[in-house]
């Protein structure tokens, strides 16, 4: 079992590189928002003492950190992280009132969040991809923006209109599934694709990427969008189509080219810089043990 501050030198000298090429790459952060300088906390976990340290948001990155959290405690035995999900404006609330030590969201901040906690510290960990999810027996091979659009709006209703043949009898109408308010791929979805158009009310809510899941893949005429790290073979990832073309499906190397076009990164946030177990663990999350933990849960790197 290796000592913390080993773990912590480790990744801070990895940290140098990583964060060198993230910035070449502007993806550390938002125009409006600060970045992070993790490894350079002033008393640093390897001091020895117990540490006990919160972090809640975004289901999306959730499963990044708790599992990035179970490798650090197991080599940081004074280590205690406590990670919840709850959705990304859960987490940015959370910490703008600092009763976290780490907020996780799967959307930039706003305007006025920034204004109400301008201390807030953004750093990116990783990217992602939305995938467009439908029940495996569904036989649409492919989907346009514009179709995810009109389904969510609710301009369109059957399968028929957009895939003749992809389902029959009462299947053919379509179930549309999304998330909930404080959900960011929601808010990411609804700016992005909607064109911060309101879905439609037909729209049934759910609470995390697993719900959404579970639920497409029990109800043959759904569609849902979830992050790529859970598409799994439960259901069936829609490629987006440009054009006769040109179709590309969701994809680790479609969301690091930027040509897949549901793509956006995955933030920690702390208020002010952060100190103690939070810097060496946002560290650790930077590092290349960390980063392969990124990998492993099936989203994109930042180095």
């Amino acid at each position: 079992m290796s000592k913390p501050a080993n773990s912590f030198l480790i990744c801070a000298v990895s940290l140098v590189a990583i964060v060198m090429l993230a910035l070449a790459a502007g993806c550390t952060g938002t125009e409006n928002t600060k970045t992070a300088t993790p490894g350079t906390a002033d008393t640093p976990a390897s001091a020895g003492q117990r540490e006990t340290i919160s972090v809640s948001g975004s289901t999306t990155v959730l499963p990044i950190v708790q599992k990035a959290a179970d490798s650090y405690m197991a080599a940081h035995t004074n280590a205690d992280i406590q990670v919840a999900g709850g959705g990304s404006g859960v987490g940015i609330q959370a910490i703008g009132k600092k009763t976290v030590n780490i907020g996780m969201s799967s959307r930039e901040l706003k305007a006025s969040e920034m204004e109400a906690s301008p201390d807030l510290v953004v750093t990116t960990i990783a990217q992602d991809g939305i995938a467009i999810v439908v029940n495996p027996k569904n036989g649409i091979e492919s989907i346009s923006l514009d179709d995810v659009a009109g389904i969510y709006l609710g301009t369109i209703t059957k399968w028929s209109e957009i895939a003749p043949g992809a389902m029959t009898g009462t299947s053919d109408t379509i179930v549309v599934i999304g998330r909930d308010s404080a959900s960011g791929t929601r808010s990411y979805f609804d700016e992005e694709i909607l064109k911060k158009q309101t879905p439609a009310p037909t729209m049934l809510e759910k609470n995390s990427n697993g719900a959404v899941l579970q639920t497409v893949a029990q109800t043959p005429g759904s569609v849902g969008y979830v992050s790529i790290g859970f598409v799994s073979d439960e259901v069936k990832a829609l490629p987006i189509r440009y054009s006769d073309d040109k179709i590309v499906a969701p994809s680790l190397a479609s969301v690091k080219s930027r040509e897949y076009p549901i793509s956006r990164n995955l933030y920690v946030i702390t208020n002010g810089n952060p100190k103690g177990l939070t810097a060496d663990f946002i560290a650790y999350l930077l590092c290349p043990a960390g980063q392969k933990i990124a990998l492993d849960e099936g989203y994109v790197t930042v180095g």
